[in-house]
């Protein structure tokens, strides 16, 4: 199954993955590096904003929540590119900041995204106690994802992590600069990977239509209708179910999550996934170039049933996997 990625998997991808996680719980300790400030005005609309450059660097050890796997990952983290821009022109004010970082521990290296808000205050009245009010200065806060891209630990091997940083700094009209303070609660994130089932049509000739494989049912299709035969055929290198113009798949369950791989030699394919009502929840574009495969990803609950439209009907199917989520 491929991994569900946490910096933009989508809430469909995440219902229909299986996931593993562990507690992150870190305290943080570094400083604020100013690089550059500049006000910019936008006469259109009358407004001035400032837009600030730091660079960051902390250093991350375990709080009391932290899980066992969460304590391999106190290390440094350093973002080179921390960019805020404030409400009217002034670092004293509101601000939204996005940075890339990378997070080094004993035995990993994380790449990852940084994006939240500066100078405010989520907990405030009436809905928390009253510890902090709306426009808090010196407070940066927001979301963390990343992914381990290289280490020797295989405890680790495959993670994300994912959460909620909230630094302390001292603001100033410029941005802001020196000593920060502050924590990270978050969680590594393993997805399962389930075995998926799957079929290869790597075999020339024909079969009856529909023809059942591999307990899935398929129908070919052109013009005015089911094609008398269901054929696999070689063209250039590549061996694969002849789609024609429309190909429906129904499958022996429902899934979570189906992977199509198709080449084509005129215009590429859409792939649609039904469920059990016939209605579509989910659908993905081809976008390779001629005779260059490609996998097209369905993940919903409930797939029932795949419809490949091919326009120019050049179109043939190398693989299809199933996962039950």
């Amino acid at each position: 199954m491929t991994t569900f990625e946490v910096c933009g998997g989508s809430p469909a991808e995440l219902l229909a993955s299986t996931l593993c996680l562990d507690e992150v719980s870190k305290d943080l300790r570094g400083e604020l590096i100013p690089v550059d400030a500049e006000v910019r005005e936008c006469r259109d609309r009358g407004c001035r904003s400032l837009t600030a450059e730091h660079a960051l660097s902390v250093e991350l050890s375990s709080h009391p929540c932290d899980s066992e796997l969460g304590r391999l990952l106190d290390g440094r983290l350093v973002s080179k590119d921390l960019v805020t821009v404030f409400v009217d022109g002034t670092g004293e004010r509101r601000g939204m900041h996005g940075a890339t970082f990378r997070w080094r521990t004993a035995s990993a290296l994380i790449d990852g995204r940084l994006s939240g808000m500066t100078n405010e205050g989520t907990h405030r009245e009436p809905a928390f106690e009253p510890c902090q009010p709306c426009d808090a200065r010196g407070v940066l806060e927001g979301r963390l994802c990343g992914r381990v891209v290289r280490t020797a630990d295989p405890a680790l091997a495959r993670a994300q992590v994912f959460g909620a940083y909230r630094l302390r700094f001292d603001a100033d009209e410029r941005g802001g600069s020196g000593g920060v303070a502050g924590t990270l609660e978050g969680v590594v994130v393993h997805t399962c990977r389930s075995d998926p089932d799957c079929v290869d049509f790597d075999l020339a000739g024909e079969d009856v239509n529909p023809r059942t494989v591999g307990g899935l049912t398929l129908e070919t299709r052109d013009l005015n209708g089911p094609t008398p035969v269901t054929s696999v055929v070689t063209w250039g290198a590549w061996t694969g179910l002849h789609l024609w113009h429309e190909t429906e798949i129904l499958l022996p369950q429902p899934v979570g999550r189906v992977e199509v791989t198709v080449v084509q030699f005129a215009v590429p394919p859409t792939v649609r996934a039904f469920d059990a009502g016939g209605a579509t929840i989910a659908t993905a574009p081809a976008t390779a170039p001629q005779q260059v495969p490609e996998t097209l990803v369905l993940v919903a609950p409930g797939i029932t049933r795949v419809i490949i439209s091919s326009p120019q009907d050049e179109v043939l199917l190398l693989r299809l996997c199933r996962f039950d989520r």
